[in-house]
C-alpha cells in the first residue's frame, strides 16, 4: 500500500446505496440483508449524503415491533433525508490514498462514498479496506522474525510515509473495540506494529553495542532489549494457540 496509489485500487464495488427518496423502512431491510455498517444515500445518482449502523439504532428505536402498522408509520413520519449526516464527506477515486486516510482520521469516520464526474458514487472505501491493505503490504514484505526492521524499509515503511502510517493506526486504535472483522483487522494491525517497534529496539541496541566497541552499558540494553522481543514473540505464539 503506497500513498501515491490512488483510491479506487482499494475501495469497495460496486458500493450498495439507497435513493434519497426511497422509504425509511427500505433503510432497516438493506441493512439487515447486507453485511456493511455504512449506506451512501444518492439522488439520481449523485451521492448526497450517507448513513450508518448508528441511524439503524435510532429507527429500532422508533419502531419497537415489525408489523405492515409500524413500517407504515414509520415511512409516513420519518425520511432519509432526516436521518442522513450531510454534506457527505467523499473522495475522489483518483486521488492518492494518504487523503482518503487523512480525511477519516480528522474527521473521526470510518467509511467514505468514492466519487467520480459530477459526485457519481463509483464505490466505498471502508477502515476495513485500508487496514487490510497495509496488512496485505506487510505479508508482502516478508516481514517476520529478527529481521523484521532490516526488511520494512523495502516493504511497509517504503510503502506507507511516517503520516500515512501514524493516520491508520489511528483509524485502527477507534476501530480496535468493535466486534466484527473490522475489529479483528484492527487489531491485528496494531500488533503488529507493537511487535516491528519491540523488533526495531533489538536492532537499535545491537547496532549501538557493536558500534560503540561493545560497551558493557549497552549489553545490559541489548539483553533487555532481546528480553522484551522474546516476551512478546511469545504472547503472540499463545494468541495463535
Amino acid at each position: 500500500m503506497r500513498g501515491s496509489d490512488p483510491v479506487n485500487r482499494y475501495m469497495t464495488e460496486p458500493a450498495v446505496s439507497i435513493d434519497v427518496r426511497a422509504p425509511a423502512a427500505e433503510i432497516l431491510r438493506l441493512f439487515a440483508t447486507h453485511a456493511f455498517h455504512h449506506l451512501p444515500v444518492v439522488d439520481e445518482g449523485r451521492v448526497v449524503g450517507m448513513l450508518s449502523s448508528a441511524d439503524v439504532l435510532k429507527l429500532e428505536a422508533f419502531l419497537p415491533r415489525r408489523d405492515a402498522a409500524s413500517t407504515e408509520l414509520l415511512n409516513r413520519r420519518l425520511h432519509i433525508d432526516q436521518l442522513m449526516r450531510r454534506p457527505p464527506i467523499t473522495v475522489s477515486g483518483t486521488q492518492p490514498i494518504e487523503r482518503a486516510v487523512s480525511l477519516m482520521s480528522q474527521h473521526g469516520i470510518h467509511a467514505l462514498p468514492v466519487i467520480e464526474g459530477s459526485d457519481r458514487l463509483l464505490g466505498i472505501l471502508t477502515t476495513t479496506d485500508i487496514i487490510a491493505a497495509v496488512l496485505k503490504a506487510e505479508r508482502r514484505a516478508g516481514v517476520q522474525g529478527p529481521e523484521l526492521s532490516r526488511t520494512a524499509g523495502e516493504g511497509v515503511g517504503a510503502a506507507m510515509r511516517p503520516g500515512e502510517m501514524r493516520a491508520a493506526l489511528a483509524l485502527a486504535a477507534t476501530a480496535a473495540v468493535r466486534d466484527d472483522e473490522t475489529g479483528k483487522l484492527a487489531q491485528a494491525l496494531l500488533q503488529s506494529e507493537a511487535r516491528l517497534k519491540t523488533l526495531e529496539d533489538v536492532l537499535t541496541s545491537a547496532e549501538r553495542y557493536v558500534h560503540a566497541g561493545q560497551d558493557q552499558g549497552l549489553h545490559r540494553l541489548l539483553v533487555k532489549a532481546i528480553a522484551r522481543a522474546k516476551q512478546s514473540e511469545a504472547g503472540t505464539l499463545r494468541q495463535r494457540l
